[in-house]
């Protein structure tokens, strides 16, 4: 049901390019020699055009590389949410560990009008950002309210990732994605709070309680895992 969900909302961007609007959009330096840097499109076939020259963008670049990185920062102001997804995505794969500028980029893209550009950037945050980062940590912390089911699930593992065991705040925002009424982002923080609050005993009782109350099997089946692996 979760690929199945995904697969429709995907259609569903995809389908509304009939009807798009005029975009202007940035081209990396790299792949639109002889082109203008911004082109004006309002069909589908040159929406289409735009995109394909996109493909496999930053993929061959080196770590640091700051051509691509250059490029990535003309792509993430697109119109086109493509583009800035995968300016987004090769940041992820081209910066440094601990990155501050590129850092930077991705906490703004994770406000992105498009759900994908904002999964994208907190799958890409947790690449790029040091562990326990707490600036890091804040600006993921905010996506958990996100408007978008999938989003909100990226941000729940990307604090299990990010996040520091032990932490009473970042584990009591976990506690509250409980409550979340899509069923991986409930899964998901189970995942999560089991990694970050292993030894303490009030995630035990509260795993516990989930594993008897929670309306949905799987979710119940998950939290009884947890618990046996922290035991």
């Amino acid at each position: 049901m979760f690929s199945l969900a995904r697969g429709v909302g995907r259609l569903g961007r995809f389908g509304r390019f009939r009807h798009v609007a005029p975009l202007r959009l940035q081209c990396p330096s790299a792949s639109c020699q002889g082109l203008q840097s911004f082109a004006t499109i309002s069909r589908p076939q040159e929406l289409h055009r735009h995109r394909k020259r996109l493909e496999g963008f930053g993929k061959d670049a080196p770590p640091g590389d700051e051509k691509t990185l250059g490029d990535c920062r003309n792509l993430l102001k697109d119109d086109d949410w493509f583009a800035r997804k995968v300016a987004v995505d090769a940041i992820a794969k081209v910066s440094q560990k601990g990155d501050e500028v590129q850092l930077a980029l991705l906490y703004k893209h994770l406000e992105d009008d498009d759900i994908f550009v904002r999964e994208a950037a907190v799958d890409a945050v947790v690449q790029v950002a040091q562990p326990q980062d707490e600036v890091a940590v804040t600006k993921v912390s905010m996506r958990l309210s996100d408007e978008d089911c999938f989003v909100r699930t990226r941000a729940v593992v990307a604090l299990g990732r990010l996040g520091s065991k032990g932490d009473a705040h970042v584990m009591g925002l976990l506690t509250d994605m409980f409550e979340d009424g899509f069923v991986p982002v409930r899964k998901r923080a189970i995942e999560a709070l089991a990694i970050l609050g292993a030894g303490d005993a009030s995630v035990v009782e509260r795993l516990s309680s989930v594993s008897q109350q929670d309306s949905d099997r799987g979710v119940r089946e998950e939290a009884k895992q947890a618990l046996t692996n922290l035991r």
